[in-house]
């Protein structure tokens, strides 16, 4: 009993300290996630990415798989990038203790709620560019490519996307010729 004890405080201990040196670990003056970001993206705009959802969309609809795909790559990496800078305004909220955030007045969380409604919205667009981008590799013969882009757009798009999780499903199915 006492050995289970003393090796029961001797993991918790570890843990903690694996705990604390992971928080420890993350630099506050590291900002070249951020910069190289920058660097391959450049500054974005959200009036930007909507345009460039319009002409990804367009020249999809209109067939032209081949024009689409490095649109639909560009599109989708900054309507990451977009989504992901929009949820980092609310970092200090979700990054708060469980107290704090219960005990933060609902009215100053209110007007935020629909900078994470946005991000989410981009985030699912950028699911949808994803497969998009898949669907055109397959349609112009290129197999090999667009089956890791399908399974990274059926391992990203959401349950309740049943229109591109079937439509997803069903090219990587085709590729790999099975028929249910």
């Amino acid at each position: 009993m006492k050995k289970n004890l003393i090796l029961l405080t001797f993991l918790a201990s570890i843990g903690t300290l694996c705990f604390s040196q992971d928080k420890e670990a993350k630099d506050p003056f590291d900002l070249s996630a951020s910069s190289s970001k920058i660097e391959e993206l450049g500054v974005i705009t959200k009036a930007a990415v909507d345009e460039l959802e319009i002409r990804a969309r367009s020249l999809f609809n209109e067939e032209k798989y081949e024009d689409a795909i490095p649109v639909l790559e560009e599109y989708s990496k900054k309507a990451n990038w977009l989504a992901n800078m929009l949820a980092a305004t609310l970092d200090p909220y979700y990054g708060a203790s469980y107290d704090d955030r219960k005990d933060y007045p609902y009215k100053k969380i209110q007007p935020l709620i629909p900078l994470e409604t946005m991000a989410n919205e981009y985030k699912s667009k950028r699911n949808i560019a994803i497969a998009m981008r898949g669907e055109c590799l397959l349609k112009i013969g290129n197999k090999k490519e667009a089956i890791p882009v399908l399974l990274n757009a059926l391992d990203l798009i959401d349950i309740d996307n049943e229109t591109w999780w079937q439509r997803t499903r069903n090219n990587l199915l085709s590729i790999i010729e099975v028929k249910i």
